[in-house]
């Protein structure tokens, strides 16, 4: 089994270097571009061009964000913290 395994990866890997390489010739014939060449007309007028979109400026806020950001720090500085500090995890039986 080993055998048969160590002879058929190098194989498996000299085929697919061989597949894996282009081809020398073209597969595909193909004209001369000379012969090959038609023509197309387009008749109408060119499209208008698209009209532009100016944006449309939001109101102010009543009160500006700056305000609201300085309220929420303060709310946030004035909740109570904690006072005692626990060392252990467990809460205490009562």
């Amino acid at each position: 089994m080993k055998t048969l395994l160590k002879l058929l990866v190098p194989l498996l890997v000299l085929l697919t270097q061989g597949f894996g390489q282009e081809p020398k010739t073209a597969l595909i014939k193909e004209k001369p571009a000379a012969e090959h060449r038609e023509q197309s007309v387009t008749t109408g007028s060119a499209k208008a061009p698209a009209p532009e979109v100016q944006p449309k400026a939001l109101p102010p806020l009543s009160p500006t964000l700056g305000e609201i950001a300085r309220a929420a720090r303060a709310a946030h500085a004035a909740a109570p913290k904690a006072q005692v500090v626990v060392e252990t995890d467990t809460a205490q039986q009562k």
